[in-house]
């Protein structure tokens, strides 16, 4: 044991907030509870719940150049179906959810308005959701087999309707990077140099943060359509882009759906799942320092999915992390996890490392689903905690420039 924890504490002052037991004597003695002002209203932690994201590509589409016949073209905003490769790659999707994601309760799929991560969204549940019940009923007729001697225990596991997303939510904001006049080439032509382009710029137009590819002109076919069909999904026709770097993907669709759809959301599913606040005998402040926020699959691609991490890792303010976003390849319907808190205080995002304790930790915190157990990491987080004590899992250096 520490030494720290066999010295003996130093009296309290009065001020202090009473502990759990002494409220609990002062209620079940006197029937009453302390009064609001003998303990403070105000947060602990000036940093909220832990948010998981499960971050999954479309699957193979038409111009990903995975079916035969096929070649890798630059797709961006063109509408292009999934191939037959892409519904068995969704459908695998689904079975893996189920796999790692066992006891965890997503509250919201969110994906684009793209058909090929709409169709993804669509095989991925409908497998999830077959699985689950697939389990389902072997657990009944095992149960009803194998009865315990408790058998208020019978009913124990999720129930019916956490099998199911809360939400399902279309967001344009998601939709792939708008490749400009790119869109329709095949890239290993293009990098060639056979469409009048400079290799070196084409290689920048795929990877770099800052890079803006050659724009639509206002009279491309390419435009009009594009125009006629998300015109008002987006808001107008001015909303619809002819050409984005990253760096604009990040800062004009993602960070607004970060702050006003995807956070605000887990946020409010965080307040529903936990304890009242009202009652400090239910709920200790103290204990959101280990809470667990909402959970959420994102479906959609693979630069807006890089666009998301850039903005909860802070990249444009971290040269190493920006370097590893910039050569990230995320493949299709390969599921991530990214984990994050945001500051209540200044807003800035904080991702949090999915490394169990003694593992090495990740510049940029993005993990295959397969490779982390999230109820085991949970649970491990919370261990930690518990061993800590006081205190919240702040990054101890924050990027220059970020606060």
């Amino acid at each position: 044991m520490p030494t720290s924890m066999l010295m003996v504490p130093s009296p309290r002052p009065r001020s202090r907030r009473p502990s759990s037991s002494l409220l609990l004597f002062a209620k079940l003695c006197l029937g009453t509870l302390p009064t609001t002002n003998s303990f403070s209203t105000q947060p602990i932690a000036p940093i909220g719940p832990i948010h998981t994201l499960i971050l999954t590509r479309h699957g193979d589409s038409l111009w990903n150049g995975k079916s035969p016949g096929s070649r890798e073209t630059f797709t961006g905003w063109t509408d292009i179906p999934l191939s037959s490769i892409g519904e068995r790659e969704a459908i695998r999707t689904g079975q893996l959810l189920t796999e790692y994601t066992s006891g965890i309760n997503i509250d919201a799929l969110f994906t684009s308005a793209l058909g090929r991560a709409r169709m993804t969204a669509h095989y991925c549940w409908w497998s999830y959701y077959e699985r689950l019940e697939q389990k389902y009923r072997l657990m009944k007729q095992y149960q009803y087999y194998n009865a315990p001697m408790d058998r208020s225990s019978r009913n124990n596991g999720r129930k019916h309707d956490d099998w199911v997303p809360r939400q399902f939510i279309i967001d344009h904001r998601l939709n792939e990077r708008h490749y400009g006049s790119l869109q329709g080439l095949v890239k290993a032509d293009a990098e060639l140099g056979l469409h009048g382009h400079s290799p070196s710029d084409v290689v920048q137009w795929r990877r770099s943060w800052h890079a803006v590819p050659p724009l639509l002109q206002d009279n491309d076919p390419r435009r009009l359509e594009e125009l006629r069909l998300y015109g008002n999904i987006c808001g107008g026709e001015e909303n619809v882009p002819r050409g984005e770097s990253l760096a604009m993907v990040a800062k004009e669709r993602i960070r607004p759906f970060l702050e006003e759809r995807l956070t605000p959301l887990l946020e409010s599913a965080y307040l529903q799942s936990r304890p009242s606040r009202e009652d400090p005998l239910l709920a200790d402040p103290s204990a959101s320092l280990i809470e667990e926020g909402g959970t959420a699959l994102i479906v959609a691609h693979a630069n807006s999915l890089r666009a998301l991490i850039g903005v909860i890792c802070n990249v444009e303010h971290d040269p190493a992390a920006l370097r590893k976003l910039e050569s990230m390849k995320i493949p299709t319907a390969t599921p991530l996890v990214l984990r994050y808190r945001k500051s209540a205080e200044t807003g800035i995002y904080y991702p949090v490392d999915c490394a169990l304790q003694g593992e090495a930790k990740a510049d940029l915190p993005v993990y295959p689903l397969n490779s982390v157990q999230l109820q085991t990491l949970r649970q491990s987080k919370l261990e930690e905690k518990l061993e800590v004590g006081d205190g919240i899992d702040v990054p101890s250096s924050i990027p220059a420039g970020v606060a």
